[in-house]
C-alpha cells in the first residue's frame, strides 16, 4: 500500500456552493435521500518537513434528478451510472477529481455498508475511464454538518477520513469529526470561551505566515499557542539588530541569522504540539514558497512589499485561501522643539475571503502605482531618500514613502488584532457597527481608534470580480506566471 493513500486530506467548499449543495439536498417533498457529484481542484504539493496533505477544492456540481435516480427513500438513494462517463471526460478535459455528496436526512451522522458499496462502484467506473490514478471525493449532509471521506483507485477498498471539511463564505466553518487533541492543558481557557470543538479546528489547520518581522513574529507565535496544528514560516530576510525592539521569539544571538530558521526553532522549543515548517525565501521568486502557500488553509500577510503583497492577493482565488493581511503607516513629524513626534501611526488588517471582502487591489493596498515604485526603488535605492514631490515631477513615481516607525507595542497589537480576527472567522463573536466593515480594520494608534475604509474597487477587478481569478484555472504555470514555474 502506499503510504500517499493513506493521507488525510482537506475538502473545500465555497460558501455560494455549499448553500447550492444543501438546499439540493435537503428539500426532497418527500424527505428522501437527495445525491450529487462534484467536481473537485486537487492541490497536492510537497512542503519540506510536514506530511503531504492534499486539499481538494470544490468548483462545480451535478445534482442527482430523475435523470439519474432510480430509487430513494428517507433511508437509501439508488441511482445509474450509465452517464458516468460524462463526468469522468470532463474530469479528464480539466484535471479535476470527482467527488460524490448525499445526504442522510434521517441516519446516523456517518458513512453505512450501503456507501462503501456505492463509492466503490463509481470510482471503479471513473478508474475504468480515466485509469487507477483517480480519487473520489465522499461526502455526507446530516443534520447540518459535512462528513468526509476520500478513496483511490489504486486501493477502492481504503477509505480514508478527512482530516476536516472547511467551508469558505464570509467565514471558516469548520467540520473535524473527532479527531483527538494531544495538548488540553493550554487551551483550556480557549476552550471554556468557545468550547472543546473549537480547538479541534484548530489543529486541523495549516496556517502560512509571510513576513517574520514586527507582525508576523508575533502573529507565528500567537497562532502556535492557540493551538493551530501545522505552521510554514516564509521570510527570505535575515535578522538584523534594529529588528530587536518588536519581534518577538528572537533573541541577540540570533541576530544575522535567517528569520525563518530561528523562528521555527523557538516555536518548536514552546512543544505545543504545532509541527513547523520553514523557508528561508521570497514568495515572489521562489516556487517553494508558492507550493507551501497552496497547501495552506489559512494564510497571515505580514510582509512589507507591494509585489508580495500582489501574489498573495492572487494566491488566495486560484487556492480558495483566506487571507489576513496586516500592515502599518506612519508619519513621523519634528515639533517646534526639534524633537520627533508621532502625528499618524495605524495598523490595518486585511481580511479577504475568495467569496467575501473586497481583495487588496479593490483596497488600495496594492496598486499598479506602488508596484512601479518598488520596483524603481530596488533597481535604485538612492531614490528612496527623495521625497514624493520631486519622486513624481522628475521620476513619475507615485506610491513610495509608504513606512512606518518599527515601534513593538504599535506592531504586535496589529498582529493581535488580526490573530482575534482569525478567532471570530472560526467561531463568530465580534458585535461589529455599521461603520465597520470585517475586510478592512484600521486602528488608529494615536486617536485611539478603530475605523473602516470603503473599497475602491469595482466589479470588473480581475481578481476578486465576478470574471476574475476565483472563476479562473491556474494554468501550466503557477498562479499563470512563467518566472514561478510549471505548477506541479
Amino acid at each position: 500500500m502506499r503510504s500517499a493513500e493513506r493521507r488525510p486530506a482537506r475538502i473545500v467548499i465555497g460558501g455560494a456552493l455549499d448553500a447550492r449543495l444543501r438546499t439540493w439536498l435537503t428539500s426532497h417533498p418527500e424527505g428522501h435521500e437527495r445525491g450529487a457529484f462534484v467536481f473537485f481542484k486537487k492541490v497536492d504539493r510537497d512542503v519540506q518537513g510536514l506530511e503531504r496533505s492534499p486539499r481538494y477544492i470544490a468548483v462545480d456540481a451535478v445534482e442527482l434528478d430523475d435523470r439519474w435516480v432510480e430509487d430513494s427513500s428517507p433511508i437509501h438513494l439508488r441511482f445509474s451510472l450509465r452517464r458516468l462517463a460524462e463526468l469522468s471526460f470532463r474530469c479528464e478535459q480539466e484535471q479535476l477529481e470527482l467527488g460524490f455528496v448525499h445526504s442522510h436526512p434521517d441516519g446516523a451522522p456517518k458513512f453505512s455498508s450501503k456507501d462503501d458499496s456505492n463509492e466503490r462502484a463509481i470510482l471503479r467506473g471513473h478508474a475504468g475511464a480515466s485509469g487507477d490514478s483517480v480519487d473520489l471525493v465522499a461526502l455526507i449532509l446530516c443534520h447540518g454538518q459535512w462528513l468526509g471521506r476520500v478513496r483511490h483507485a489504486a486501493a477502492p477498498d481504503l477509505a480514508v477520513p478527512a482530516r476536516h471539511v472547511l467551508v469558505l463564505s464570509d467565514k471558516m466553518s469548520l467540520w473535524t469529526g473527532q479527531q483527538p487533541m494531544d495538548d488540553e492543558g493550554s487551551l483550556a481557557r480557549q476552550a471554556a470561551a468557545f468550547g472543546q470543538p473549537f480547538n479541534r479546528k484548530l489543529r486541523s489547520l495549516r496556517a502560512v505566515v509571510v513576513g517574520l518581522g514586527g507582525t508576523g513574529s508575533p502573529m507565528a507565535t500567537l497562532l502556535a499557542r492557540c493551538g493551530v496544528g501545522e505552521l510554514v514560516l516564509i521570510d527570505g530576510d535575515r535578522l538584523e539588530v534594529t529588528n530587536l525592539n518588536r519581534v518577538r521569539g528572537y533573541r541577540r544571538c540570533d541576530v544575522a541569522e535567517h528569520k525563518a530558521v530561528s523562528l521555527a526553532a523557538y516555536i518548536r522549543s514552546l512543544e505545543l504540539g504545532c509541527r513547523v515548517a520553514y523557508l528561508p525565501e521570497f514568495i515572489d521568486v521562489s516556487p517553494a514558497a508558492i507550493d507551501a502557500i497552496a497547501t495552506a488553509d489559512v494564510v497571515f500577510g505580514c510582509t512589507d512589499d507591494v509585489a508580495g503583497r500582489d501574489i498573495l492577493n492572487q494566491s488566495l482565488y486560484y487556492y480558495a485561501l483566506p487571507l489576513i493581511d496586516v500592515g502599518l503607516t506612519g508619519i513621523v513629524a519634528e515639533a517646534a522643539d526639534g524633537m520627533p513626534y508621532l502625528r499618524d501611526h495605524r495598523g490595518r488588517i486585511s481580511t479577504v475571503l475568495p467569496e467575501a471582502g473586497a481583495c487588496l487591489r479593490c483596497q488600495g493596498v496594492v496598486t499598479e502605482e506602488k508596484l512601479k515604485a518598488e520596483r524603481a526603488f530596488k533597481a535604485r535605492p538612492e531614490l528612496a531618500q527623495l521625497d514624493p514631490e520631486t519622486l513624481k515631477r522628475e521620476y513619475y513615481l507615485v506610491g513610495g514613502h509608504e513606512s512606518a516607525p518599527g515601534i513593538g507595542p504599535f506592531t504586535s497589537a496589529t498582529a493581535d488584532h488580526a490573530a482575534a480576527g482569525f478567532m471570530n472567522l472560526i467561531q463568530p463573536f465580534r458585535k461589529l457597527g455599521d461603520e465597520l466593515r470585517q475586510d478592512n480594520i484600521w486602528i488608529d494608534f494615536v486617536h485611539l481608534g478603530i475605523y473602516s475604509n470603503e473599497p475602491r474597487g469595482s466589479a470588473s477587478c480581475f481578481c476578486c470580480g465576478a470574471d476574475g481569478l476565483r472563476a479562473g484555472s491556474e494554468g501550466p504555470y503557477r498562479l499563470s506566471m512563467p518566472k514561478l514555474g510549471r505548477a506541479p
